[in-house]
C-alpha cells in the first residue's frame, strides 16, 4: 500500500468532516444567541419573570374565577352555619 494514495483518498473526507463540524458549531452558536435574546425578553437581569400579554390575561381570568369561587364558598359556609344554629335551637 502506498501511504500517499491513502492520505490523498482520506484527506477530502477529513476536510469535509471538519467543515461540517465547524458549520454545526456555528449553527448551534447562532441558535444560542437567539435563545439568549428571547430569554432577555422573558426574564429581567434580576431574575424576575416578565409575563407575556396573553399569559397575563389568562392569569387574570383564573384569578377572577378563583375569587368568585372563594366568595361563593364563603356564602355557602355562612348559610350552613346559620342552618346549623337553627337546627341546634
Amino acid at each position: 500500500m502506498n501511504w500517499n494514495s491513502i492520505f490523498t483518498a482520506v484527506l477530502p473526507v477529513l476536510l469535509a468532516a471538519i467543515g461540517y463540524l465547524i458549520s454545526s458549531i456555528n449553527e448551534l452558536e447562532n441558535r444560542l444567541y437567539v435563545v439568549e435574546g428571547r430569554m432577555m425578553q422573558l426574564v429581567t437581569p434580576d431574575g424576575q419573570i416578565i409575563p407575556s400579554p396573553s399569559n397575563a390575561l389568562a392569569r387574570q381570568a383564573i384569578k377572577e374565577e378563583i375569587t368568585f369561587k372563594v366568595l361563593e364558598l364563603g356564602t355557602r359556609v355562612t348559610l350552613l352555619e346559620e342552618k346549623a344554629k337553627e337546627h341546634n335551637k
